[in-house]
């Protein structure tokens, strides 16, 4: 069996590690930074902090020891928010380069704008593309930790390494369908948390399903415009890292970015909540690094902007959905 590490103990990084040890059952073990949250994993099997009431399989071993865990390892899991992943990388460069490399992390760097493996490539070197898949989709982290049946899609430039964790990962929990557009889905899977942001504010200003449909159907466009710019296929976004993520994260209050939204909306700051809230929304670092990548090729991307306008520069959320109600009226497949 292959010796698999993952690296992020967030919900998301636990619920993956854990269907793993319990579905494929097999130790796998997942570092941590936390003390106290390595020691209720061991005595309670429980990540009492950002999965709590769900009970984890005793094959989940939790570790403190990062770098001789990744030397150990065949296999490295990564379930790391964007904001520190720079970091991630610097901590394991010349220990990880000869692993098979699994990516559950989303986002742009707000620093560099760069996606995860773009930031790989520039810490890592170019090859490690050649040992690096992505998985992305519709996948809350508590519905998979109650063995909800889950649909992703995996990405890598490495079509035989792709084909050998589609296999080893898919079960009758998780189905797992493979696709070579990589920034493609990196795109997607970033650009959703934004556009989840917009869907919490509407949920919190009080309007209803017209106006969450509405803002799901353009905000594909949306996505689909900035990720072709990229050199994205149309295609990637009609999938499970495109609409598939986007429904899922907008109509589903699990999302974490849902429910920062929700609260910016009925007034608190963002300062605030970040303040209260022990988990990362992946789409804040998101959207400022999609405003500045949209400023500088020149892509139209109207309700990302209202989204940076209402979290960075205080704009009421009714003036914002006011002021994309009275934009330009034009033909639905017209490219801005």
């Amino acid at each position: 069996m292959s010796k698999i590490l993952m690296i992020g103990g967030g919900s998301w990084g636990t619920a993956f590690a854990n269907y793993l040890a319990s579905a494929k059952n097999q130790p796998v073990k997942i570092w941590l930074r936390e003390p106290e949250i390595i020691e209720s994993i061991k005595t309670n099997h429980e990540n009492h902090v950002f999965l709590p009431d769900i009970k984890l399989s005793p094959n989940l071993i939790p570790t403190a020891d990062l770098k001789n865990e990744v030397k150990d390892a065949d296999i490295v899991i990564l379930a790391v928010p964007s904001k520190f992943i720079r970091n991630t990388f610097q901590d394991i460069k010349g220990i990880i380069e000869n692993k098979l490399i699994v990516n559950l992390s989303k986002g742009f760097e707000s620093t560099s704008l760069k996606t995860i493996s773009q930031l790989a490539m520039e810490i890592l070197g170019d090859n490690i593309l050649q040992q690096w898949i992505t998985i992305s989709g519709p996948s809350f982290a508590r519905e998979l930790a109650a063995n909800h049946p889950t649909v992703v899609v995996a990405s890598s430039k490495n079509q035989e390494i792709l084909e050998k964790v589609q296999k080893d990962f898919s079960s009758d929990i998780l189905r797992i369908y493979r696709t070579d557009d990589l920034i493609g889905i990196e795109v997607a899977g970033s650009i959703k948390n934004v556009i989840a942001i917009a869907s919490g504010i509407i949920k919190g200003c009080g309007l209803g399903y017209n106006t969450t449909a509405s803002l799901v159907t353009r905000a594909s466009v949306e996505i689909s415009r900035f990720g072709i710019k990229l050199g994205a296929r149309p295609e990637t976004f009609w999938g499970l890292a495109g609409i598939g993520d986007l429904m899922l994260t907008c109509f589903g209050p699990l999302s974490r970015n849902y429910q920062l939204g929700e609260r910016i909306a009925r007034g608190e700051t963002l300062e605030q909540i970040e303040k209260t809230s022990v988990m990362v929304a992946e789409g804040v670092e998101t959207t400022k690094a999609i405003k500045q990548l949209s400023d500088r090729l020149d892509i139209e991307m109207p309700i990302s902007n209202q989204v940076y306008r209402i979290l960075f520069n205080q704009k009421n959320p009714l003036e914002a959905l006011k002021e994309l109600m009275k934009r330009s009226l034009k033909s639905e497949w017209n490219s801005n």
